[in-house]
């Protein structure tokens, strides 16, 4: 199934699939390739791991795909069913029909896949933009959240720094190779581990930016309410690297342990933005050992 009509033109929408399926080659496990149909598109999924194990909903980070899970998915399939999914809306695989209007749009979104998937209640995982995402689930319904990982949640704790805005917003108004190479080193990976990054995945970022439509509206992340924080009670496990860029990350571990009652917090020496990519090992680990211990 392919979505060239969410793209400038067809040789873009090439260009970018392309690149898409060179990122997917580095998956270390075998997979399925699944589409789930929902209200508000066709929502793609990569699914790993045993059929009989707990399912884990791996969400990307804005722009990279869920092919961004290729350095930690091996361990995480060992023991869970994982499904990274396609966040609808942006530049992937998946199909959207609908705008995102509303958060709840969000949160329906999720719901359905997780209905016709058959899944009740998960484990969920998500980067930057995808933690955002996980933690909208679990504000409107987290009795579908078994427990959750947050690596460097988009904004959700604190507000994006200027200089982080401004970048971002460069990267995809000039739309130059330079411009947006330099993004992702300067501003997704702190440089001292620009070498743990697949060229494959930043040439698909490149593609994205390049000949994306954004035919369909979505929502920047935002901060969210003390309130709204409070009433969560799911299990929660916080890791952002101590050279994070889009924000302070002392404060957002501040504000989370003093709203979020079962938080634990990791703090990543040497790491930047991009948590699971720079440092996979230790977060592999980290992640299971979490996962797997009895809330």
């Amino acid at each position: 199934m392919q979505n060239n009509e969410l793209f400038k033109n067809s040789q873009l929408a090439q260009n970018y699939m392309a690149s898409y399926e060179n990122t997917l080659s580095l998956w270390p496990v075998p997979f399925e390739s699944l589409y789930v149909e929902t209200e508000y598109g066709s929502t793609h999924v990569i699914v790993s791991g045993p059929e009989d194990g707990e399912p884990v909903i791996l969400l990307n980070g804005f722009g990279f795909s869920a092919t961004m899970w290729y350095p930690n998915v091996e361990v995480l399939a060992q023991t869970f069913r994982v499904y990274a999914v396609d966040v609808i809306g942006e530049f992937n695989r998946s199909i959207p029909k609908a705008h995102f209007k509303e958060r709840k749009d969000y949160v329906n979104w999720l719901t359905s896949l997780l209905d016709n998937l058959h899944i009740d209640q998960a484990y969920f995982i998500g980067h930057s933009n995808g933690g955002w995402h996980v933690l909208n689930l679990a504000i409107s319904a987290q009795h579908r959240v078994k427990k959750m990982i947050l690596l460097a949640p988009a904004a959700s704790f604190a507000p994006f720094t200027k200089q982080f805005g401004i970048r971002l917003l460069a990267a995809n108004i000039i739309r130059t190779r330079s411009v947006i190479i330099n993004f992702c080193a300067k501003w997704f990976i702190n440089k001292d581990n620009l070498h743990m990054v697949s060229h494959h995945l930043i040439e698909q970022f490149y593609h994205g930016i390049v000949g994306f439509g954004w035919k369909y509206k979505v929502l920047i992340p935002a901060v969210y309410r003390d309130e709204e924080l409070m009433n969560i009670t799911v299990p929660t496990l916080l890791i952002i690297g101590d050279k994070e860029v889009i924000y302070n990350p002392t404060r957002v571990f501040a504000r989370a342990k003093q709203l979020i009652p079962h938080i634990s917090t990791i703090s990543i020496p040497g790491v930047g933005h991009g948590t699971n990519i720079e440092k996979p090992d230790y977060i592999n680990q980290q992640m299971v050992d979490f996962l797997i211990i009895k809330a």
